[in-house]
């Protein structure tokens, strides 16, 4: 009877644990890896599905020559997953999700209520990931997936991941996630990566203050990602240049991006701007007294400078005094940029994208007290002063520029 007993026992775990009723062959999915979210009537979304074909770039090639690397599929439906389902009376295989990465919302999409509504509910489908990327576009998000017709990528999704890498290399974008914006919906700004492929082209002496769209370009992929998209509450309020962006992952206690090149005017030769590599070295120092009435900020910066290029050949190498001149001259750039640019996020946006509210939330005992100080309000009237620590670290390898003996 014990032995019986036992065998029993041992017997349940093999029918719970051996379950392959939800399993599904490869063959019989389609991989979404791009979708995009564009307003409709009636509180109506239009869904657009861009499904990756499997046998593009992979070993097979040779059998897939004359296939298109992806399929687009647009529906309007009242939400992601239930147009997911409508989805599957057009696509041959199951609609899938697991491989999705890419999120692209309109911009007037994104500038109503329902963009939240919309985004917030499909968090219940398991297979909408949190770490998905989020892009807003000029223009329908429909006609930019459409648009996008990358050279050097046939895989939709390999392109969305490069491009979205790049950040960490220029800081013209922010890193956006869906788990990041979902953290910062009281009051704090949020920033998404900005994107179209629109162009309306404007030559600037400062390259980095661009927005997408405005970069001048000849040839190339069609889509310009530069600048962002600012979220707050829920929805998107106004946008950030490529230059904005960057300093707003300066002012950032643990900004992800370090490392930026940027030129800067020749304090020489006003004529010429000289290219430098701007280095976060260690973390952006935030104090904050809240204490205080304005609320008080000061933050410290410390950055390092490489110069890469010298237009004017003005001798910065070995001339002591010009050296110090190039340093106060970025110096004093950095500054004036940065508080005019803080200006701005309390003028028009009445809070910020630096991350100091987790500063500030650190100076009470409860949360409770955090909330009831309402941080965005104070930060609009509070007075800010801004440092930047800048040392000059390399001047190249030469000893002197080459000029031209007459």
């Amino acid at each position: 009877m014990k032995l019986l007993k036992v065998l029993l026992v041992s017997a349940v775990p093999i029918f719970l644990l051996t379950g392959c009723w939800g399993s599904s062959e490869l063959e019989e999915n389609a991989y979404a890896v791009v979708i995009g979210l564009d307003k409709a009537e009636d509180h109506m979304v239009e869904v657009t599905f861009q499904i990756a074909n499997p046998q593009v770039g992979s070993t097979e090639t040779g059998a897939a020559q004359s296939e298109p690397p992806s399929d687009i599929v647009t529906v309007t439906a009242p939400d992601i997953l239930s147009a997911k389902e409508l989805a599957n009376s057009i696509v041959s295989r199951k609609l899938n999700l697991d491989h999705l990465r890419t999120i692209i919302i309109a911009e007037d999409f994104a500038k109503t209520k329902l963009a939240h509504h919309t985004i917030a509910s499909s968090i219940i489908d398991p297979e909408m990931r949190r770490e998905n990327n989020i892009i807003v576009s000029k223009e329908k998000a429909s006609e930019f997936i459409n648009k996008n017709n990358p050279k050097l990528e046939t895989r939709p999704h390999k392109y969305y991941m490069f491009m979205q890498k790049r950040w960490r290399d220029t800081g013209f974008v922010p890193y956006s996630t869906l788990n990041r914006y979902f953290q910062r919906l009281s009051g704090e700004l949020f920033l998404a990566i900005y994107a179209t492929t629109e162009k309306d082209e404007i030559v600037k002496k400062n390259e980095d203050d661009y927005l997408a769209g405005q970069v001048p370009q000849k040839s190339g992929d069609p889509v310009q990602m530069i600048g962002s998209a600012v979220f707050k509450d829920g929805k998107m309020i106004g946008t950030l240049t490529g230059a904005e962006t960057r300093i707003s992952l300066f002012l950032r206690p643990k900004g992800l991006s370090h490392s930026v090149i940027q030129s800067y005017p020749d304090p020489i030769n006003d004529q010429y701007r000289i290219s430098v590599r701007m280095m976060k070295k260690g973390k952006t120092k935030v104090k904050i007294d809240t204490k205080t009435n304005p609320t008080e900020v000061k933050v410290t910066v410390p950055v390092a400078l490489q110069v890469f290029s010298n237009p004017s050949l003005s001798n910065y190498t070995t001339n002591l005094k010009n050296q110090q001149r190039l340093k106060e001259s970025i110096k004093d750039t950095l500054e004036k940029e940065t508080i005019d640019f803080i200006k701005k996020t309390q003028d028009e946006f009445k809070s910020e994208p630096f991350l100091w509210y987790l500063e500030a939330r650190q100076t009470f005992w409860t949360i409770d007290e955090y909330t009831q100080y309402n941080w965005p309000k104070k930060y609009s009237e509070a007075k800010i002063e801004v440092n930047f620590n800048v040392e000059i670290e390399n001047l190249g390898e030469q000893l002197k520029p080459a000029v031209i003996k007459k």
